[in-house]
């Protein structure tokens, strides 16, 4: 069975994901999908805020993790 090499943490990974057009393993494309809807849900929220709220958008966010 053939291989592919992750780019993120040089590990290897089925050649069908890479074939699918992914370049990293399972783990390492897991974290990287957090990180970006992390980022996003913290935008819209942020987009979301009335324009008269002059505190921290941190406040509104939880304490389990994301974008801290």
């Amino acid at each position: 069975m053939q291989n592919a090499t992750c780019v993120e943490c040089g590990e290897e990974y089925n050649i069908r994901r890479k074939h699918l057009g992914y370049d990293t393993c399972l783990e390492c494309g897991q974290a990287n999908a957090v990180t970006v809807i992390s980022k996003r849900n913290y935008e819209s929220l942020r987009n979301m805020i009335p324009h008269h709220f002059t505190g921290s958008v941190e406040r509104m966010f939880d304490k389990r993790g994301g974008m801290g």
